[in-house]
């Protein structure tokens, strides 16, 4: 019988039972195993950045977890800025796209 995916078949006795003898620790957490056990730890260190796009003119904000605050201060400094055409509403929409992404990230 070829092995199709979803297909249940009985014939085979010798298939051991899911759960042995003892069958008292199933709900155990501290003993059950998960899938995400050999998964390496979550990186810390990763970095994340926002592009836009205004015109010709490509903006792109990038920091690193835990560094929110200071990209939020360049930001706000850009936008008070009187030298190039980065206002508050573009602010308001990368700090928007800031927090969504961090917020996925945690």
């Amino acid at each position: 019988m070829p092995d199709l995916p979803m297909t249940f078949h009985s014939n085979n006795h010798d298939q051991r039972p899911i759960f042995g003898k003892k069958t008292s620790n199933v709900l155990n957490l501290a003993k059950c195993m998960t899938e995400n056990l050999y998964m390496p730890e979550k990186n810390n260190d990763s970095s994340h950045s926002v592009v836009l796009m205004k015109g010709d003119t490509q903006w792109r904000f990038a920091w690193k977890d835990g560094e929110e605050t200071v990209a939020v201060k360049a930001i706000t400094d850009i936008a008070k800025s009187t030298e190039n055409d980065f206002d508050w509403f573009d602010a308001a929409m990368v700090c928007h796209e800031m927090t969504k992404i961090t917020a996925k990230a945690a």
